[in-house]
Parts: C-alpha cells; structure tokens; sequence
C-alpha cells in the first residue's frame, strides 16, 4: 500500500485481473481496480510495487492460487468482509509488536496508515509532484488532500522545493 496509494477497500478486492506489469519508461503496476467511493480512475505504482507484486505472484503461483480472478491477499478466503477484517487484525498485531500502534501526535495507526504515508511521501519527496496528479492517482480529490494530508505538512519539510529555481532555457 505504501507504493501503490490504494485504500484497504482496494486490497480487500484486488485480484491478478486487476494488475498490470508495465516496462517502459518507467518501471509500474497499472492498477484497474473495482469502483471505490464513486472512484473508477488506474492506479500507477511506484517502482518498488513491481517486485513485491512478482515475488506475491510466484508464491501463489506454487500454490495454484495466481490465476486471473483469484484474490493476491488471502484468496482462499471468499468472503472478503473476513479477509478484510483478517488482515486489519495481522497489520495491528504487527503495529503492536513493534511499539507503533500510535503515532507521535497520539493518533491511533491503521492499515489506513499506510495510504496516508503513500500520499505524504509523495508530498514530501516526489520531486514537484501537483497535487491534481497525486489525487488523481491515488483516487482522492485535491481537497481531500489539502485537508487530511497536505495540512500536516510544513514549509521547510519541502524547503528544496521552496528555494527551486526553474532552469531557463
């Protein structure tokens, strides 16, 4: 999730169907995922997505569990209301086992946390990224952005951004 701006909705639903390999350019997943909250818009990921996705793959694969229509998390599990509840239940273990389940402002951490941190790593590291780009990609609006991401955000957490020049040519 921290590399692919997904909401835990989406990996509740997300099959091999849904995922696409792309070498260009760029190295990514192209996600075309289930509508969401009125959201139909591909996903790209980031590039360390693609290895996570193969090594996924090819362990299902073993199990014959990498088919186009199985799920990539817990797929032998049907009813993806328990698979949902399954993995929020694991990532808080994992949260309470490290001594993170809250966060330094006090906030309670969730599998939501890590969208959160998807979206504030671009902000804060994703060279310029506009926040249209950002929202549209990670299925959001640029208000919702502006409200529940971008407003934690300081000005000298981007000073390079701040004292940029464009290069004039």
């Amino acid at each position: 999730m921290v590399n692919g701006f997904m909401r835990p909705s989406d990996i509740f639903q997300i099959k091999h169907k849904h995922v696409e390999i792309v070498r260009r350019d760029y190295e990514y997943l192209r996600l075309t995922l289930p509508e969401t909250k009125r959201h139909k818009n591909q996903i790209v990921t980031l590039r360390p997505a693609v290895k996570v996705y193969e090594r996924l793959k090819a362990h299902m694969a073993r199990n014959n569990l990498a088919g186009p229509n199985d799920y990539l998390f817990l797929p032998t599990i049907k009813d993806r209301a328990i698979a949902g509840r399954l993995i929020s239940q694991h990532f808080n273990k994992v949260l309470n086992a490290a001594g993170m389940k809250q966060g330094s402002l006090g906030q309670q951490r969730s599998l939501y946390s890590l969208r959160h941190t998807s979206i504030m790593f671009r902000l804060l590291y994703g060279n310029g990224i506009d926040l249209l780009t950002l929202a549209r990609n990670a299925r959001t609006s640029v208000q919702m952005i502006e409200k529940f991401y971008a407003s934690n955000l300081t000005s000298e957490m981007n000073i390079g951004l701040i004292q940029s020049r464009r290069s004039m040519h």
